[in-house]
């Protein structure tokens, strides 16, 4: 077989008294859609941000491609071809776009100026890559929550981009990158990846979304307690079984919203207005009441 593009091998990370990884060991394939599963705590981010260089101190090895893989810092892990995407938005609101996306990797003019049109223009080519209409020029915090995930997702591949707009970035790691984006946006970002995927890029993908995994993931690893517990095909499991893993016991199916008599009265809102232009696109908060009562389930279409 084939070495794998990475390899973990025993890796520890410890914060003071608590044991956030402990023994991690497992790989990814070169070119493969590698899923991270594991409930909240289980480690899945304290891992990927010790390969792409968040942090650098833990014990353990990980190699790449066979060789043992040393990250000094983001930049480190960027020249290996490494870029991550943070669960957590990481934007300057009152920067452009384009100024966002190359944030501490400004282009320049011959004399040393800001080369904001060299920006511009390829944030606007990743953009199209990206299938999206977002104006390089726009300021970020005039952008809908799902415009700024999409910004994130093009400052990870602009790392390394061509003057084709192509980009150079071998590792893609993905921290929960649906959490906030709509069905569309959702669909959008799998033609993406699957156009990465055929240009040899590996990713690494993290979500609690049973869906999304078994629709694109080729193996799927899931961390439980900062344990690794079990590395497995697509095609050899389940979502039960991937959930029992996880939480390490068999989850029933519950009916929620049954059997229920609203009670007495725990929340009221009254006159509640939206205090400004522009905040929400498709509607808008105008003097809205409503209570709810204890037991009471409360639909929302936001």
């Amino acid at each position: 077989m084939s070495v794998p593009l990475i390899r973990f091998e025993n890796v520890t990370k410890r914060f003071h008294a608590v044991t956030a990884l402990e023994s991690v060991s497992f790989d990814v394939r070169r070119g493969e859609f590698h899923a991270l599963c594991g409930e909240n705590g289980a480690g899945k981010s304290t891992l990927m941000k010790i390969l792409s260089g968040v942090i650098t101190e833990y014990d353990g090895q990980i190699e790449l491609a066979g060789r043992p893989l040393i990250v000094r810092g983001t930049r480190d892990a960027e020249s290996h071809g490494i870029s991550i995407i943070h669960q957590e938005l990481n934007l300057v609101g009152d920067l452009s776009v384009a100024a966002n996306i190359f944030l501490g990797r400004e282009r320049r003019t011959s004399i040393g100026l800001l080369d904001d049109h060299q920006m511009e223009s390829e944030a606007a080519r990743i953009f199209s890559q990206l299938e999206c209409q977002i104006d390089p020029r726009s300021h970020v915090r005039s952008l809908r929550i799902g415009d700024q995930q999409l910004v994130e997702i093009a400052k990870a591949l602009s790392l390394g981009t061509s003057g084709s707009g192509g980009s150079n970035a071998r590792i893609l790691i993905m921290d929960e990158p649906t959490s906030a984006l709509t069905e569309s946006e959702v669909e959008r970002l799998f033609r993406i990846i699957s156009r990465l995927r055929e240009q040899g890029v590996t990713i690494v993908y993290i979500s609690h979304k049973m869906d999304e995994i078994f629709q694109h993931a080729d193996r799927i690893t899931i961390l439980r307690d900062g344990r690794v517990v079990k590395t497995l095909n697509k095609a050899d499991t389940t979502p039960r079984e991937v959930t029992h893993l996880m939480v390490g016991r068999e989850i029933g199916a519950s009916a929620f919203g049954m059997n229920r008599n609203a009670g007495s009265e725990v929340l009221k809102v009254e006159k509640l207005s939206l205090p400004w232009r522009g905040h929400v696109r498709q509607w808008r908060l105008k003097e809205i009441s409503l209570a709810v009562r204890k037991g009471e389930v409360l639909g929302s279409p936001v």
